[in-house]
């Protein structure tokens, strides 16, 4: 058996036992009822798979990513605020039947979509929003078209009547100021322009939804009505493990169903487990144990070897201290 006098027990360091100690914390706390602010970071995203009614019987579908860029200096009504910049892309294809003066059409093809959204840091109530939209592709299997909608909206808010925290059973309305300019351009060198301002006012109530199924998971989260000036209805079910919307339903005038997103994947780092040196708590769980346990090895193998040098060389071996353990 080992010498005793040859071993004793290795230390392990004192970093290792802190960062043993905070991978057995645990890593979330369970969630207060209702809906707080989220809370975005640089680099936070989230991926929905999108199907969109462009114009009847033209549908779009696709996938749409949402990226937090940056932080920027925004004046709203003669305040500064540190605006987040959300960044907009997206593709897909193009498909359908048109109807038009000479009949209907099939249509197919592919689009694009670039923009730009700013939100204010308190309520995420939209700023600003930049969409440029192009579909290129073929109607009637050969004949070519292009469409392109740019859109750029700013919006100034005059009364927030629907804050943070949201509750189930709890409505509001929020009124802004709003300035907008769109430009179409269509087939055959068309082209429409518009612009305009004026107060618009969206309606908000929120309710409690079941789980929601989506190809990014299931998430608990709460169900949001915002109804548009025009009578369009916007359903969104925010989740608080997303730090966003895990579904999203539109709404035209007449109640018809016009766009459906649902997350595919997502970045929130809000809730992501601590790192410290490039890994979670509960990766060095996994891996303090490892190394405290090489360690050991590592120093009692070094120990056995100057024994073997000094056994080799001569040197008197120090004496049994476990003789009397084993009797006669």
């Amino acid at each position: 058996m080992p010498d005793l006098q040859e071993w004793s027990p290795v230390p392990v360091p004192r970093t290792l036992v802190v960062l043993l100690a905070l991978a057995l914390l645990p890593l979330s706390a369970s969630a207060a009822a209702g809906l707080d602010r989220p809370s975005w970071t640089v680099g936070d995203s989230w991926t929905y798979a999108t199907n969109t009614t462009l114009t009847p019987g033209l549908n779009l579908t696709g996938t749409v990513t949402s990226a937090v860029q940056s932080r920027l200096p925004l004046n709203v009504g003669g305040v500064a605020v540190s605006a987040y910049e959300v960044v907009l892309s997206g593709s897909g294809t193009a498909a359908g039947t048109v109807a038009t003066s000479a009949g209907n059409v099939t249509v197919q093809g592919t689009w694009i979509l670039t923009g730009e959204e700013r939100f204010d840091p308190v309520d995420y109530q939209p700023l600003y929003n930049l969409l440029d939209l192009s579909v290129n592709g073929t109607y009637q299997t050969f004949a070519p078209f292009s469409i392109r909608v740019q859109n750029t909206t700013t919006l100034r808010l005059l009364a927030d009547g629907w804050q943070y925290p949201l509750v189930p059973g709890m409505t509001g309305s929020v009124t802004a100021a709003y300035n907008f300019t769109q430009d179409l351009y269509g087939p055959s060198s068309m082209e429409v322009h518009a612009a305009g301002t004026g107060n618009w006012t969206f309606g908000f109530s929120m309710e409690d939804s079941p789980p929601v199924a989506t190809p990014a998971g299931t998430f608990e989260a709460y169900r949001i009505s915002e109804t548009w000036p025009d009578g369009s209805t916007e359903v969104s079910f925010p989740s608080p493990q997303v730090g966003n919307d895990v579904r999203t339903e539109s709404y035209g005038p007449g109640g018809n169903l016009t766009s459906v997103t649902t997350l595919t994947s997502y970045r929130y780092q809000a809730l992501e487990a601590p790192a410290f040196l490039g890994l979670t708590a509960l990766q060095w769980a996994v891996v303090v144990p490892i190394v405290a346990a090489g360690a050991v090895a590592l120093v009692w193998f070094q120990r056995m070897r100057r024994k073997k040098r000094r056994r080799a060389s001569g040197a008197a071996a120090p004496p049994d201290l476990t003789s009397d353990l084993r009797g006669p």
